[in-house]
């Protein structure tokens, strides 16, 4: 029985660390109030401007098709707050997003679409947990996140950015 016990053990990994990593959401064509703000002070956390992931406007576009259905005319607004956030959780991996409590829907819901997404093509999939974070202070478009990518802020948004997108994986193709 011991050894059966000990067997198991072994054969499980430890969960990887966790990084944070504050991105700046100024891709958001649903929300125009973010790009008004000015970039915040993140210390040396590494700061990741959106807009140059473009992977994910492509995931959280592909999500909202999911849903949408194309016998009419397509929404004004295509996506959603969820469809965003499932295309981080797929895309950056995010394990964990720093968030105000009445945030929790929306990332209940976007892990739902993000499942089914990852479940369409196959890709592995982890749930993104919420870390009960006040926003008194922080600028409305940072969003602190935490993910396994490890990212050493090299000082600037263009360099931060391309270092993350260098480490990102290759989801279609």
């Amino acid at each position: 029985m011991k050894a059966a016990v000990m067997l198991n053990t072994q054969n499980q990994t430890a969960p990887a660390p966790l990084h944070r990593c504050n991105i700046i959401v100024d891709s958001n064509t649903h929300r125009p109030d973010l790009f008004a703000a000015q970039l915040p002070e993140t210390g040396d956390t590494a700061l990741v401007s959106e807009a140059m992931l473009p992977q994910i406007r492509a995931v959280a576009t592909l999500i909202a098709a999911m849903r949408h259905s194309f016998d009419t005319t397509s929404p004004n607004v295509f996506t959603e707050e969820a469809d965003w956030f499932a295309a981080r959780i797929i895309v950056l991996g995010v394990r964990r997003f720093h968030l105000d409590i009445t945030m929790l829907p929306i990332l209940n819901l976007a892990n739902q679409r993000a499942q089914a997404f990852a479940a369409a093509l196959k890709l592995p999939f982890v749930p993104a947990q919420m870390r009960m974070s006040l926003h008194a202070g922080r600028p409305a478009n940072l969003l602190i996140v935490e993910t396994e990518h490890h990212l050493a802020s090299a000082g600037n948004i263009v360099a931060d950015s391309l270092a993350l997108a260098a480490r990102l994986p290759k989801i279609f193709g």
